[in-house]
């Protein structure tokens, strides 16, 4: 419980971390897309703000030529441009309302969509070092579109009073480009500090970006280590406690046989004196449950000395040339005294292996009485061998109640008992296992088919010995 608590407790610690980088880096992300769409606008600011200066610039210089009222208006319409650029910036240092600030921004041919952002960004970044540059040069550049602008006014004024010379003419076109080469410095200015301030803000984003799923998989990378130790702690004790149980196991079926073994040997002597005695006629029947029930005893302590054999690797076999078709005549003839089902053998080719026969006969006994087990309704049961390659392959296949395909790969463990459709065999549900473990001692292979309401199919196979065909003639 107390681990329990513990692992409950890690998991919560790294689940908070984990949660807070995930919503720190979600926040981080709708910042950063929000600074660098904002960074993006103000760039298109600066362009649309320089190609209306130039527009307005020329077309100026184009009217002063020309006295053509199309140019004047051109004019006009350019410098309109980082004029409402101008209105929108004195509006943001001023905190003027959102609609005035948007109506500049509008006015110099920005995306409406874009000044919400452009304002955020004014407001929450105006008093880092890199913004106060842009909007020293943002300044600069506006007293020169305010020159320009009275310079225009005045040569207006001039050519409607008919008052412009040559001489005055040269005047006004000096100060316009003195006044563009001004303008072009401050803008340039403009766009390489928005540049610079742009890549280090991304620079900066992926930094924490970064930073932030290195903590998460920091985070998770722990929680996974410890959990990985917790679960080899868990392991180990699992362990320790199977290998206490299986050695409680073995003493206990050790210490059970010597008394059983003398329980048995009183009851066949007991069972005898009834038998030979009329005296004793009313007590046979007693006596006969009491011998079945010691020989039942018998057998489960037999399986349970078998298992801790297997488990600990010390199943001894008396391996030595069988005629496993003849091991299998025999083994079915012996169980077709004491069994209402029919046995009937389908095939039986001659087949020689390397096998402790007892352990294999206990096999072949195992797989018969489990069919006729489970085979309430029908009494065939068919026996067979087949040879396949390198391999004799035994099979049982009964007509009985069958097994569900998710079950099947469960019922050669410890045990494990199939109980369907109501059917309940006694036993400790070792049987199968015993088998699968004596098989596989013989380097062979075990395994079962079946079709739930149809029947099932167990069978084992076994390498096959290599003889020649005089020594299996006789």
């Amino acid at each position: 419980m107390k681990q329990f608590e513990e692992n409950r407790r890690y998991a919560f610690s790294i689940g908070i971390v984990i949660l807070f980088c995930a919503a720190s880096i979600f926040a981080l992300n709708y910042a950063s897309i929000r600074i660098l769409s904002a960074i993006r606008a103000f760039a298109n600011v600066e362009s649309e703000y320089s190609k209306g200066q130039k527009e307005a610039t020329r077309s100026l210089i184009s009217y002063l030529d020309s006295a053509d009222s199309y140019y004047f208006r051109k004019f006009e319409d350019e410098i309109a441009i980082p004029i409402g650029d101008s209105l929108a910036r004195v509006g943001l240092l001023e905190g003027a309302g959102k609609e005035v600030i948007k109506s500049g921004f509008l006015q110099a041919r920005n995306q409406s969509a874009d000044i919400d952002d452009m304002i955020w960004l004014f407001n929450n970044f105006r008093q880092v070092s890199y913004f106060k540059d842009i909007v020293n040069e943002w300044s600069a550049a506006d007293r020169y579109i305010a020159e320009l602008h009275q310079i225009g006014k005045s040569v207006r004024r001039e050519n409607v009073l008919q008052t412009l010379t040559p001489e005055s003419r040269k005047k006004y076109v000096e100060q316009i480009e003195i006044n563009n080469s001004r303008t072009s410095y401050h803008q340039r200015a403009f766009a390489g500090i928005l540049g610079e301030a742009f890549r280090v803000i991304t620079s900066m984003l992926l930094y924490l970006n970064v930073l932030f799923i290195l903590v998460i998989l920091g985070s998770a990378g722990w929680f996974v280590s410890e959990l990985i130790g917790q679960l080899v702690v868990s392991q180990r004790l699992i362990r320790h406690q199977n290998l206490a149980k299986d050695e409680f196991m073995s003493i206990a079926s050790h210490e059970l046989k010597t008394p059983i073994t003398s329980m048995k040997a009183s009851m066949q002597i007991l069972e005898r004196r009834t038998n030979s005695s009329a005296d004793f006629s009313t007590m046979r029947p007693f006596v006969s449950n009491a011998n079945k029930q010691v020989n039942r005893l018998t057998d489960l302590v037999n399986e349970l000395l078998d298992v801790t054999r297997i488990q600990s690797g010390k199943l001894v076999l008396d391996n030595k040339m069988t005629a496993l078709h003849e091991l299998v005549k025999e083994t079915v003839g012996d169980i077709q005294h004491i069994s209402h089902h029919r046995y009937t053998i389908q095939e039986l080719p001659q087949a020689m292996v390397i096998a402790d026969s007892r352990r294999i006969q206990q096999v072949m006994v195992n797989l018969l009485s489990n069919a006729a087990k489970f085979s309430p309704g029908s009494t065939d049961i068919v026996i067979g061998m087949e040879k396949e390659q390198d391999t004799v392959k035994f099979y049982v296949r009964d007509f009985g109640i069958g097994i569900p395909q998710t079950k099947i790969p469960l019922i050669f463990e410890r045990f494990y008992r199939v109980e369907e459709n109501g059917n309940v065999v006694q036993g400790l549900g070792l049987g199968l296992y015993i088998c699968s473990g004596i098989v596989k001692s013989h380097n062979g292979m075990i395994g079962a088919d079946s079709i739930l309401g149809e029947g099932s199919t167990f069978w084992f196979s076994l390498p096959l010995a290599k003889v020649t065909e005089s020594a299996l003639i006789r």
